[in-house]
Formats: structure tokens, C-alpha cells, sequence
């Protein structure tokens, strides 16, 4: 009686989300070590492309220059915050926006469709990109080297931090949706994510770089600064009370995300006729 219950924990462990996902994981993984050597060059590629945006920091701050209110090694906390969050949402959800679009574009999204279990889900879980780990190995770094150059944080200050990296992750997913929903309509365009990079890029610098109305729309309206700029602050222990209303615009933004995401998958009309 004991080993079918420890089996029937199993099996539903295995068939929920997070199990499928992990599957889903697992299967991407090792697909890719098929081709270890290939898979190693393209982490380290997608690594050092990540150290762009510090390099430049260490050439503003090494010629002289600054960012108002930063110094250096906090500009580089920011970034590797940045990269972080980037780091995180690119290998493990961003995948449902490329996946999306190729799969719009081959015809094969209704297979998907099919399948017993969410469209998002399915998506998400097809959509894992193994290559995109060495992002989150570049964040870590980054990361790792500000934070040995900066006073020691207290633990309130880390809970802080903490709460508001998981809403930079909720933003990002939000953006996914955004991104995913258009790929359903705005078939076989790639030029999607050079969008979404353009918009996402302005949270690699300090908000307090960019004008006051800038500023506003960074934070009430597309809250690119929620991505590193809060969190950042918040480790540092300088948040600002501008913050909840980037929560919540955070929040609305991803209830508009899953609305816009999943009209778009009752208008799709396949590939088929």
C-alpha cells in the first residue's frame, strides 16, 4: 500500500506543471550536450557579449566621468543586477517568443494546442534555451565582482531586494507575453525581440541619468527601471517611494500581458485551408 501511494506521488508529481517543466528541461539539456563542445562555445559567446555594458561603465568611470549619484562599482551592481533578471527570464520563459514565432511560421503551434495541458505551459516548456545559462553565468559574475567592492549590505536591506528582483522577473515575463502574443499575429517577424531590447536596455543605467517626464514613463508606464535600477537601490538601502507605483504598474502590466497573450491565441486560425 505504501509503494502505490509513494508511486502515485511520483506520477503526479511528474504530470504537474512543474514537473513537466522540469522534463521539459531535461530534454532540452540533453539534446544539447549531444553537442557539448558546440554548447560550451555558445555560453561562453552569450557570456562575454553580456560584459558589454560594464566594460563601457569601467570606461566612463576610468575617464573621468559618472553617472550622478552613482559611483562605479554601484553602477555595476545595477548592471549585473540587470543581467540577473536577464540572465534568469532569457534560458527559462523568454524561450515562448521565439518558440512562438517559429512555430506560427512552420504551422506546427497547433500541435501545441492539442496537447492536455496549457498552451503557455507547452510553450514555455518547448521553449527552453539551454545556450542562454552563460547570460546568467555573465549576471553572476558581474554581480559577484560589485558586490566585493561595496560595504557589506544588511539582511533588510537583501529582503528588499529580493521581493523586487522577483517583480523584475515578473516584468520580464510580462514583456514575454507581449512579445509572444504579437509573434501569433505578426507572423515569422524576428524583429520582435530587436524591439523589446531597444526598450529593455534603458534599465542597464541609472534612471536618474534620463530627464524627470523619462523618468515617469520608466516607471508608471513601462517599468524598465523595476528591472535593476529598484533593486539596485534597494540593496543599497536608497529606495525612493516611487517604487510602489512601479510595483503596481508592474502588476497591471502583467494581467495586460496574459489578456493580450491569450486573445491572441483564440483569434490564431493555423496555418491550415
Amino acid at each position: 500500500m505504501t509503494g502505490e501511494n509513494s508511486e502515485t506521488r511520483t506520477r503526479n508529481i511528474r504530470f504537474s506543471a512543474a514537473g513537466v517543466y522540469i522534463q521539459g528541461v531535461k530534454t532540452a539539456l540533453a539534446s544539447r550536450m549531444a553537442y557539448r563542445g558546440d554548447f560550451i562555445m555558445s555560453m561562453l559567446i552569450m557570456m562575454i557579449v553580456e560584459f558589454g555594458g560594464p566594460v563601457i561603465t569601467l570606461i566612463i568611470y576610468n575617464n573621468g566621468a559618472s553617472f550622478p549619484g552613482w559611483n562605479q562599482y554601484e553602477v555595476l551592481l545595477l548592471q549585473g543586477i540587470f543581467l540577473l533578471s536577464r540572465g534568469i527570464a532569457f534560458p527559462f520563459f523568454m524561450g515562448i517568443v521565439w518558440n512562438t514565432i517559429g512555430r506560427v511560421r512552420e504551422g506546427t503551434f497547433d500541435l501545441l494546442l492539442i496537447k492536455p495541458r496549457s498552451i503557455l505551459l507547452m510553450t514555455v516548456v518547448t521553449g527552453f534555451d539551454s545556450e542562454d545559462l552563460g547570460k546568467l553565468i555573465g549576471g553572476i559574475l558581474v554581480f559577484r565582482y560589485a558586490l566585493k567592492n561595496l560595504p557589506v549590505q544588511p539582511a533588510s536591506h537583501w529582503v528588499s531586494f529580493l521581493i523586487l528582483f522577483v517583480f523584475s522577473l515578473i516584468l520580464m515575463f510580462a514583456f514575454a507575453l507581449f512579445m509572444a502574443g504579437l509573434g501569433i499575429v505578426w507572423v515569422g517577424n524576428y524583429r520582435i525581440y530587436d524591439i523589446f531590447m531597444s526598450v529593455i536596455d534603458f534599465g542597464l543605467y541609472p534612471k536618474s541619468i534620463f530627464t524627470k517626464t523619462f523618468q515617469s514613463i520608466l516607471t508608471y508606464i513601462i517599468p524598465v527601471s523595476l528591472l535593476a535600477s529598484y533593486p539596485a537601490s534597494a540593496l543599497l538601502g536608497d529606495l525612493d517611494q516611487s517604487v510602489f507605483m512601479a510595483l503596481l504598474s508592474s502588476v497591471v502590466f502583467l494581467l495586460l500581458g496574459f489578456m493580450f497573450y491569450f486573445k491572441m491565441v483564440r483569434n490564431y486560425t493555423s496555418a491550415g485551408g
